[in-house]
């Protein structure tokens, strides 16, 4: 098996991930606080030791979207940027979902409500994968 590097993302994509959602829909502009963003954004390449936390590309992407959408780091928007932000991660990892658009809104409802955890999400991920 090939080894191939995970991407890692920085704080300033996913602000101008936002930036462009707010272009496109009507969301109140602005970061709420950039610590809890911050957090979010970097929590998924975490490491104990010199274990990753979050070992795979979708636990990494799930954990992104989790931590975006619950960590409400932007004035408004936090769901949309979470879910941009996860697609985009999977995306630039070759890695394409396959899913209808209600049954991502009921995933990130669901995720941001606390209904669904960061490894569920992770499963779920693993299951849309479209197979190269």
């Amino acid at each position: 098996m090939d080894f191939k590097e995970i991407r890692a993302f920085i704080m300033e994509d996913v602000i101008a991930f936002h930036n462009d959602l707010e272009k496109d829909f009507v969301v109140k502009s602005g970061i709420k606080d950039l610590g809890l963003l911050d957090s979010a954004v970097n929590n998924p390449f975490q490491t104990f030791g010199s274990e990753e936390l979050y070992p795979s590309i979708f636990d990494k992407a799930a954990q992104l979207c989790y931590g975006i959408a619950n960590n409400h780091g932007f004035t408004d928007g936090n769901k949309r940027t979470a879910v941009h932000s996860m697609e985009v991660y999977l995306d630039i990892n070759d890695i394409i979902i396959d899913y209808d658009e209600e049954e991502m809104e009921n995933i990130i409802v669901s995720v941001a409500a606390g209904n669904m955890t960061s490894k569920k999400l992770a499963d779920w991920l693993k299951e849309k994968e479209i197979k190269k």
